[in-house]
C-alpha cells in the first residue's frame, strides 16, 4: 500500500462514524406518548396541602364529609371514576365514589395517612 491508503482508509471510518452517529440520533428522538391524566397519587397529595391553613384530608379525618370529598375530587379528575376510602381503626368506609369498580380496568391506586387515619383513593376511566 501506498502512504495514502492508512489515511484515506480513517477518514472513511471516521466519516461513516458520524454518519451513524447522526443516524442513532434521529431514530431514537421518537416523543413517547404523553398521559394527561392525573394520578391517584398526586391527587391525595393535592389534598393533603389545599387549602393551605387546613387541608382536606385533615378536616375528612376529624369528620368524614362526604359533599366536601366529592366536591374536590369531581372538580379535580373529571371524566374519571374514583372511590375514596378511610379507615380510622375501626374498618374502611367509603367516603366518595363516582363509578362501579366491578369491571373497571387498570385501576390506581395511592394511599396517605393523616394521623391515625389512612386514606385510600382509587381512579380509574
Amino acid at each position: 500500500m501506498d502512504d495514502g491508503g492508512y489515511i484515506s482508509t480513517l477518514d472513511a471510518v471516521l466519516g461513516l462514524a458520524v454518519v451513524f452517529i447522526l443516524t442513532a440520533s434521529f431514530i431514537n428522538t421518537g416523543t413517547a406518548p404523553v398521559d394527561d391524566t392525573l394520578e391517584a397519587s398526586d391527587v391525595l397529595d393535592a389534598m393533603a396541602s389545599y387549602p393551605a391553613d387546613k387541608p382536606l384530608l385533615e378536616e375528612l379525618a376529624e369528620s368524614p364529609n362526604s359533599t366536601l370529598a366529592s366536591g374536590f375530587l369531581n372538580g379535580t379528575l373529571e371524566g374519571m371514576n374514583y372511590n375514596l376510602t378511610m379507615d380510622n381503626g375501626s374498618g374502611e368506609v367509603t367516603v366518595a365514589s363516582r363509578g362501579s369498580m366491578g369491571d373497571a380496568e387498570n385501576i390506581d391506586t395511592s394511599v396517605a395517612c393523616w394521623g391515625t387515619v389512612i386514606f385510600r383513593l382509587y381512579v380509574w376511566r
